[in-house]
């Protein structure tokens, strides 16, 4: 199985979703969420499985069952998920 580095990017559209390929610890993941997207209220990070497919100028990513061909890990979370004011209190108190 590949490893993936921790590298939140912003993947919504009409709602802050932000995520990273592989499952990682959701705490880091959360702490480099909240540093690079301070303004976002965003929680509920999750470890899900992600189909990616094409869209007219870009991506569409799904989640999907693990079992689903072309699948792939990834580490999620948006906008007012489970917990967005902890970890929004943590980046005020920073």
């Amino acid at each position: 199985m590949s490893k993936y580095p921790l590298e939140v990017e912003s993947v919504g559209s009409d709602t802050y979703i932000v995520m990273s390929k592989g499952h990682h610890d959701l705490d880091k993941f959360m702490s480099e969420v909240v540093k690079d997207y301070d303004d976002w209220n965003l929680g509920g990070a999750q470890h899900v499985w992600i189909k990616t497919t094409p869209t007219k100028g870009g991506w569409h990513y799904n989640i999907v069952d693990s079992s689903v061909r072309g699948a792939w890990p990834a580490t999620y979370c948006w906008e007012y998920g489970e917990d967005y004011e902890k970890w929004r209190a943590q980046e005020m108190a920073q």
